[in-house]
Protein backbone atom coordinates (compact mmCIF):
# COMPACT_ATOMS: atom_id res chain seq x y z
CA UNK A 1 0.00 0.00 0.00
CA UNK A 2 2.10 2.62 0.05
CA UNK A 3 3.06 2.44 -3.86
CA UNK A 4 -0.73 2.54 -4.59
CA UNK A 5 -1.28 -0.69 -5.91
CA UNK A 6 -4.35 -2.78 -4.06
CA UNK A 7 -2.95 -5.68 -1.50
CA UNK A 8 -3.89 -8.83 -3.01
CA UNK A 9 -5.18 -11.34 0.09
CA UNK A 10 -2.68 -14.53 0.29
CA UNK A 11 -4.29 -17.46 1.60
CA UNK A 12 -2.17 -19.85 3.58
CA UNK A 13 -1.63 -23.44 2.20
CA UNK A 14 -3.86 -26.19 2.72
CA UNK A 15 -2.09 -29.06 4.96
CA UNK A 16 -3.22 -31.48 1.72
CA UNK A 17 -1.39 -29.62 -0.70
CA UNK A 18 1.31 -29.75 1.11
CA UNK A 19 1.57 -33.55 1.92
CA UNK A 20 0.38 -34.43 -1.50
CA UNK A 21 3.57 -33.95 -3.66
CA UNK A 22 5.68 -35.63 -0.93
CA UNK A 23 4.05 -38.84 -0.41
CA UNK A 24 3.48 -39.31 -4.61
CA UNK A 25 7.16 -38.96 -4.48
CA UNK A 26 7.70 -41.73 -1.94
CA UNK A 27 5.30 -44.39 -3.44
CA UNK A 28 7.13 -43.85 -6.52
CA UNK A 29 10.67 -44.24 -5.07
CA UNK A 30 9.44 -47.64 -3.07
CA UNK A 31 7.39 -48.77 -6.21
CA UNK A 32 10.76 -48.39 -8.30
CA UNK A 33 12.73 -50.12 -5.42
CA UNK A 34 10.72 -53.08 -5.95
CA UNK A 35 10.36 -53.18 -9.35
CA UNK A 36 14.04 -53.30 -9.43
CA UNK A 37 14.60 -55.38 -6.86
CA UNK A 38 12.46 -57.94 -8.34
CA UNK A 39 14.33 -57.73 -11.84
CA UNK A 40 17.50 -58.11 -9.97
CA UNK A 41 16.20 -61.59 -8.26
CA UNK A 42 14.82 -62.94 -11.57
CA UNK A 43 18.25 -61.91 -13.26
CA UNK A 44 20.26 -63.77 -10.52
CA UNK A 45 18.01 -66.77 -10.43
CA UNK A 46 18.40 -67.10 -14.09
CA UNK A 47 22.05 -66.71 -13.97
CA UNK A 48 22.45 -69.26 -11.07
CA UNK A 49 20.28 -71.95 -13.30
CA UNK A 50 22.77 -71.37 -16.39
CA UNK A 51 25.92 -72.16 -14.03
CA UNK A 52 24.57 -74.66 -12.28
CA UNK A 53 26.24 -78.05 -13.18
CA UNK A 54 24.17 -80.50 -15.18
CA UNK A 55 24.33 -83.54 -11.97
CA UNK A 56 25.59 -86.79 -13.33
CA UNK A 57 23.90 -89.45 -14.31
CA UNK A 58 23.42 -92.28 -12.01
CA UNK A 59 24.33 -95.68 -13.29
CA UNK A 60 25.85 -99.19 -12.22
CA UNK A 61 28.04 -100.71 -14.93
CA UNK A 62 30.03 -103.38 -15.00
CA UNK A 63 33.07 -104.98 -17.14
CA UNK A 64 34.33 -107.76 -18.06
CA UNK A 65 37.71 -108.90 -19.92
CA UNK A 66 38.39 -111.99 -21.89
CA UNK A 67 41.77 -113.23 -22.53
CA UNK A 68 43.25 -114.06 -25.86
CA UNK A 69 41.29 -116.89 -27.70
CA UNK A 70 40.76 -116.01 -31.20
CA UNK A 71 39.15 -113.22 -33.34
CA UNK A 72 36.71 -111.88 -33.36
CA UNK A 73 35.90 -113.15 -30.26
CA UNK A 74 38.69 -113.01 -27.87
CA UNK A 75 40.75 -109.74 -26.11
CA UNK A 76 36.91 -107.98 -26.17
CA UNK A 77 36.59 -105.46 -22.80
CA UNK A 78 32.74 -105.94 -22.54
CA UNK A 79 31.13 -103.07 -20.60
CA UNK A 80 27.10 -103.89 -19.33
CA UNK A 81 24.57 -100.86 -18.67
CA UNK A 82 23.00 -102.71 -15.40
CA UNK A 83 20.81 -100.42 -14.16
CA UNK A 84 19.76 -96.25 -13.14
CA UNK A 85 19.87 -93.58 -16.08
CA UNK A 86 20.14 -93.87 -19.54
CA UNK A 87 23.28 -92.75 -21.21
CA UNK A 88 23.80 -91.00 -24.24
CA UNK A 89 27.15 -92.99 -25.73
CA UNK A 90 28.29 -89.31 -27.31
CA UNK A 91 28.54 -88.36 -23.62
CA UNK A 92 31.39 -91.25 -22.61
CA UNK A 93 35.06 -91.74 -22.63
CA UNK A 94 36.17 -95.10 -21.91
CA UNK A 95 39.83 -95.39 -20.21
CA UNK A 96 41.90 -98.41 -20.45
CA UNK A 97 44.81 -99.45 -18.67
CA UNK A 98 46.61 -102.65 -18.52
CA UNK A 99 48.84 -103.19 -15.00
CA UNK A 100 51.58 -105.74 -16.86
CA UNK A 101 52.72 -103.01 -19.54
CA UNK A 102 51.36 -99.72 -18.13
CA UNK A 103 50.25 -99.40 -21.64
CA UNK A 104 47.31 -97.16 -21.02
CA UNK A 105 44.10 -95.52 -23.73
CA UNK A 106 41.30 -93.27 -23.98
CA UNK A 107 38.53 -93.88 -26.38
CA UNK A 108 35.94 -91.38 -26.93
CA UNK A 109 33.72 -89.81 -30.09
CA UNK A 110 30.63 -92.48 -30.02
CA UNK A 111 29.01 -94.46 -31.58
CA UNK A 112 31.40 -95.08 -34.44
CA UNK A 113 31.61 -98.28 -36.58
CA UNK A 114 35.22 -98.11 -36.11
CA UNK A 115 38.16 -97.16 -34.04
CA UNK A 116 40.77 -94.59 -35.47
CA UNK A 117 43.52 -92.19 -34.19
CA UNK A 118 40.19 -89.73 -33.50
CA UNK A 119 38.77 -91.43 -30.93
CA UNK A 120 41.99 -92.79 -29.44
CA UNK A 121 44.27 -90.95 -26.73
CA UNK A 122 47.25 -93.02 -25.61
CA UNK A 123 48.41 -96.36 -26.62
CA UNK A 124 47.59 -98.28 -29.71
CA UNK A 125 45.52 -100.90 -28.64
CA UNK A 126 42.27 -101.55 -30.24
CA UNK A 127 41.17 -103.50 -33.20
CA UNK A 128 40.54 -100.50 -36.07
CA UNK A 129 38.69 -103.28 -38.12
CA UNK A 130 34.68 -103.38 -37.92
CA UNK A 131 34.68 -105.95 -34.58
CA UNK A 132 36.62 -103.39 -32.89
CA UNK A 133 33.84 -102.35 -31.33
CA UNK A 134 30.30 -103.54 -30.73
CA UNK A 135 27.14 -103.24 -29.25
CA UNK A 136 25.75 -99.85 -27.83
CA UNK A 137 29.02 -98.22 -29.17
CA UNK A 138 28.53 -98.74 -32.63
CA UNK A 139 27.39 -96.65 -34.92
CA UNK A 140 25.41 -99.26 -37.23
CA UNK A 141 23.72 -101.16 -33.88
CA UNK A 142 22.81 -98.42 -31.77
CA UNK A 143 19.95 -95.81 -31.25
CA UNK A 144 23.11 -94.16 -29.22
CA UNK A 145 21.22 -94.48 -26.15
CA UNK A 146 22.66 -96.94 -23.36
CA UNK A 147 20.01 -98.41 -21.04
CA UNK A 148 20.20 -101.13 -18.43
CA UNK A 149 20.66 -104.43 -19.66
CA UNK A 150 22.47 -103.22 -23.22
CA UNK A 151 26.03 -103.88 -23.70
CA UNK A 152 29.04 -102.39 -25.19
CA UNK A 153 32.27 -103.42 -25.81
CA UNK A 154 35.63 -102.87 -27.39
CA UNK A 155 38.43 -105.34 -28.57
CA UNK A 156 41.89 -105.35 -28.11
CA UNK A 157 43.91 -105.66 -30.98
CA UNK A 158 45.89 -108.97 -30.85
CA UNK A 159 49.38 -108.68 -32.17
CA UNK A 160 49.44 -105.22 -30.50
CA UNK A 161 48.43 -107.07 -27.11
CA UNK A 162 47.65 -110.10 -25.85
CA UNK A 163 45.39 -110.51 -23.21
CA UNK A 164 46.56 -113.13 -21.14
CA UNK A 165 44.45 -115.32 -18.36
CA UNK A 166 44.73 -113.52 -15.18
CA UNK A 167 45.71 -110.15 -16.79
CA UNK A 168 44.83 -107.41 -14.73
CA UNK A 169 43.14 -103.65 -16.43
CA UNK A 170 41.65 -101.20 -14.75
CA UNK A 171 38.76 -99.47 -16.45
CA UNK A 172 37.10 -96.31 -16.13
CA UNK A 173 33.74 -95.03 -17.50
CA UNK A 174 33.76 -91.34 -17.80
CA UNK A 175 30.65 -89.21 -18.32
CA UNK A 176 32.26 -86.29 -20.11
CA UNK A 177 30.06 -83.68 -20.10
CA UNK A 178 29.96 -83.27 -15.81
CA UNK A 179 33.92 -85.17 -15.74
CA UNK A 180 32.08 -87.87 -13.45
CA UNK A 181 33.52 -91.59 -13.24
CA UNK A 182 30.71 -93.69 -14.04
CA UNK A 183 32.79 -97.03 -13.55
CA UNK A 184 36.11 -97.46 -12.47
CA UNK A 185 36.86 -101.23 -11.75
CA UNK A 186 40.10 -103.31 -11.88
CA UNK A 187 39.46 -106.14 -13.79
CA UNK A 188 41.22 -109.56 -14.74
CA UNK A 189 40.97 -111.48 -17.93
CA UNK A 190 39.21 -114.88 -17.71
Amino acid sequence: MTDGAPATPTRPPLASDRAATPVVGVVLLVGLTVLLASVAVAVAAVGFDRARPEPAPQVRLDADLSATDGWPDGQRLRLVHEGGDTLTVADLAVVVAFERTGAHARLSGFPTRRLTDEHRRGADLFDRTHAGVDGELDAAHTDERWTAGETASVRIAQGEFDVRPGERATVAVIHRPTGAQLLGAEIRAS
